[in-house]
């Protein structure tokens, strides 16, 4: 074994330093240190092997433009429900002004003209590009739902699930919130908790993914308020199929 990797798989091993996480301790480390141990050193390599299929997602977020209202309640939905579970309450689904869409008839009938927009959540990429490139193993896919998933305790802020993330976001500019997160894919860091965060799927609820539960034009929807035969955010399974959808549509913008 290559000396530099036997002294990183030494010094993980080692007893940690009292009142010391592991994980602070490998931030303190250096990203780059620890990234020496997965993508490994004069050809031995010792990160996850990218070739087994993963598991596709149970649900991934299915945003249709033309019936956002630019309201922002999946986004304050989202902070919220996710703050409640002490994880970042950064949101995972953003709302980006985009001139170009065009408005659902039944939208205007119901609403007016309020904007145009353009929704944009993780895409829960079949081949998740995320969750191999991370060096800590904090992209777990999480059993239940299949959701690509950050697991904060593990995350060390390196970024490189959001370098390694396909799809870009609008200028945050265009932000319709106005907020601005250093948001440049659909992978976002925190600096209030230093880590990443992304669509989990609100893996741990009942009712599925709290933006599609409260989206106001959904409720309406439902009631029979706004005539739809679909809803402005839907989470159905992350086939293949709904993902060249979705990518389509991005890449389209």
């Amino acid at each position: 074994m290559p000396e530099p990797i036997k002294l990183v798989e030494e010094t993980l091993q080692s007893p940690l330093p009292e009142g010391l996480s592991r994980r602070d301790f490998i931030k303190q480390a250096g990203a780059g240190f620890v990234a020496l141990a997965a993508v490994g050193v004069g050809g031995v390599n010792l990160a996850r092997d990218p070739t087994p299929e993963l598991p596709l997602s149970t649900g991934v977020i299915m945003p249709d433009p033309s019936l956002c209202i630019g309201c922002l309640t999946c986004e304050v939905i989202c902070s919220r429900v996710h703050r409640e579970q002490g994880l970042s309450d950064i949101p995972r689904i953003r709302i980006f002004n985009n001139e170009a869409t065009v408005l659902a008839p039944a939208l205007l009938d119901a609403y007016g003209d309020r904007g145009h927009y353009h929704q944009s959540p993780c895409l829960m990429c079949p081949d998740a590009p995320c969750h191999y490139v991370c060096p800590a193993d904090a992209l777990p896919i999480e059993v239940n739902t299949g959701a690509r998933i950050i697991d904060e305790n593990k995350c060390i802020a390196c970024g490189r699930c959001a370098e390694a993330c396909p799809f870009p976001v609008y200028p945050e500019s265009e932000a319709t919130g106005g907020e601005l997160l250093g948001q440049e894919t659909r992978i976002t860091y925190d600096p209030a908790k230093d880590v990443y965060t992304k669509c989990d799927l609100c893996y741990w609820r009942p009712e599925g993914p709290a933006c599609v539960e409260r989206c106001p034009v959904n409720i309406r929807i439902r009631q029979g308020l706004v005539e739809s035969d679909h809803l402005c955010l839907e989470a159905p399974a992350a086939t293949r199929d709904h993902w060249e959808e979705q990518s389509a549509l991005e890449q389209a913008l």
